[in-house]
Order: C-alpha cells, then structure tokens, then sequence
C-alpha cells in the first residue's frame, strides 16, 4: 500500500532522513550530474531545517521509494520549485503521479500558485510533465579534468593581461574585495533567461555574507579578476564541491562586469579557475555547469575550455491548481 506524507526534517528520525535524502540525491544526480551523498545532504537539511522548503515522502511497505520539495523562488514567491524523485524500484508504478497529485492539492496552502520543475529532454521526466510549459531551454555540460583539458587551461591561463590578477579564496570574501565582488555577483542576472531563475537582491556586503552562509555545508571556491588601477574585482566565478571525496564539482555564477567584457577575460578566469579547483581539490574529475542555450557567449568560453554537451534541460511551469499528469515521475 502507497501512503504519502509531509516530511518534517526536524521530526524525522535518523534511518528515515537518510533514506529520505538518499532518493533525493539519486535523482538529482540523474539530473544534474552532481550529488552531495545522502550522509552530506542529512547533515545539511538538520542544518537548515527552517528552509522554507515543503517536503513529502512516498512510502510503501513502510519504506520511503519517492521524495519531493517545494522552494518558494526569491524573485517570485508564488511560484514553487518543485524536485521529485522516485527509487528506480518503485518507478512506472504511479507513485511519481500520487506522489505529485498530492503536492498539486496542497501547494495552494502557502500562495504557490505556480509550480515549475527541471526536466532532461528527451527522458520519462519529460513526459511526466506533458503539458507544462517550457520557460527556459538549458543545456547541462561537463567538464573532464584530464590532460588535455588541464593542459588547455595552463595554455590559456598564461595570456597577458597586464590591468588584471585573478584571485582566488574559499568560504568568505577578503573584506577589502567583497564591496565589488558583490556588485560583479549583481550582474549573474544580465544573462539570458536568469531572472526567471532568481531574484533581484541588492549584494551589498551583508548580502554577499548571506549568500556565503547558504553555501553551509558545501566547500565553496571562488575566482575573481581585480582591475589592478582600481583595485576592486570586475569579474568573478563560483564553484562548489559536495564534501571531502566528491568526485565532481559544480559551476555556478559567472559574471564580467560590462566595462571589462569583449577582452578574454572571463575565458582567462575561468581557465584560472580550473586549474585552482584541480589543485584543491584533486580527488573530484569533473565539472558540470547548467547554462541557457540563448547565452552564446558563455557557451562559447565553456568550449574552449573543455566543457562539452552532455544533455538538454527544460525549466517547466505550469498552474498548481491545473497539474496535467502524463503517467510516469521525473527519472521514474
């Protein structure tokens, strides 16, 4: 017998929240190539249990086999993110579909009127969501950390550029570069499509203090580019890795600010970049990284620096109160 409940990370017991962030984390690797373990990903739930974010776990015979959240989004808060995973044991049974219906019939609780959702083009994720609307068309790339590749960033991270020095730091801001770091981190949102994604914020200091704190539980990296005369970071990017042992790392935000575009730069950090993120952390072999298929500036610096196309991405929505279900979950 199927029961679906609300999960409560702050009532959960320790067996039942590792096997709730086990299938979690399963699906999001499918998704995204990336996965943080379900040990990790505990760990960083007990840590943020005040997150905002609605879960429900799926079970049969007892045993959680499907799990989702919902996350109101900062730049629209009547629109909930929705990530749904179901056990590969328990997919094409009609528990992503339960499971969802569920949700569709509480989401209206809180103000989410809409729901949206990542899917991988072309799988049974897609045809779950049959009828949704496609908001955004994003290709999800890797980056092999291999001779050639390593080479290749050595080669381009040697180009001069006598206004600039590329620096690098883990966990906080130097408190001399976070004032401009922020306002580089202000510009993620001049990309094609991102602000469907996040919300405008302000990125002053505090800001950017803020945004470190919700990195808890990850090991971030961050490389930045300072215009020498002024001494202030025009450029940066963000990576994460899971924890001690991960075998990827995770690209975020990229951003060059408008005065210093069109001259390398963002190729030359981001070579930088690579590099740094191999010397810390050796043990991780890839990069993957999520980039809008409209935003051809960035692809282009991605290829030259290895990344390579490993499959397509949809961003869906659609009303909460009009959930169309096409019979089968995402990744199930």
């Amino acid at each position: 017998m199927l029961t679906i409940e609300e999960f409560e990370v702050r009532k959960a017991g320790p067996e039942d929240l590792e096997a709730w962030c086990r299938v979690f984390e399963d699906g999001h690797g499918e998704l995204t190539g990336g996965t943080m373990g379900p040990g990790a990903s505990a760990e960083r739930l007990r840590a943020g249990s005040g997150d905002g974010v609605r879960r429900w776990a799926a079970r049969k015979a007892g045993r959680i086999c499907a799990v989702a959240g919902l996350r109101p989004q900062r730049h629209d808060p009547a629109i909930g993110f929705l990530r749904l995973s179901v056990a590969p044991q328990a997919r094409c049974r009609g528990v992503g579909s339960a499971l969802l219906a569920r949700i569709a019939a509480e989401a209206g609780d809180r103000g989410t009127e809409r729901i949206q959702a990542m899917v991988s083009a072309g799988t049974p994720g897609q045809s779950f969501v049959r009828g949704w609307r496609v908001t955004l068309r994003l290709e999800l790339h890797e980056q092999r950390l291999d001779r050639d590749v390593l080479r290749r960033c050595h080669e381009l991270a040697a180009d001069p550029h006598p206004d600039y020095r590329v620096v690098s730091w883990q966990r906080a801001a130097p408190v001399e570069w976070a004032p401009s770091f922020g306002r580089v981190m202000g510009h993620v949102l001049d990309a094609p499509g991102a602000a469907l994604q996040m919300a405008s914020r302000a990125w002053d200091t505090a800001a950017v203090r803020a945004w470190e704190a919700e990195m808890a539980g990850r090991r971030l990296l961050v490389s930045a580019v300072v215009h020498l005369p002024s001494c202030e970071v025009v450029g940066a990017t963000v990576a994460t890795v899971a924890g001690a042992g991960a075998r990827a790392a995770d690209q975020h935000d990229t951003a060059v600010l408008p005065g210093h575009r069109t001259g390398g730069l963002a190729r030359w950090m981001k070579a930088r970049h690579t590099l740094r993120l191999h010397e810390l952390f050796p043990e991780a072999g890839s990069v993957t990284v999520t980039v809008n298929r409209e935003n051809a500036p960035m692809l282009a610096v991605n290829r030259v620096i290895g990344y390579r196309l490993v499959r397509e991405r949809l961003l869906v929505e659609t009303p909460s109160a009009g959930i169309t279900i096409g019979g089968t979950g995402p990744r199930g």
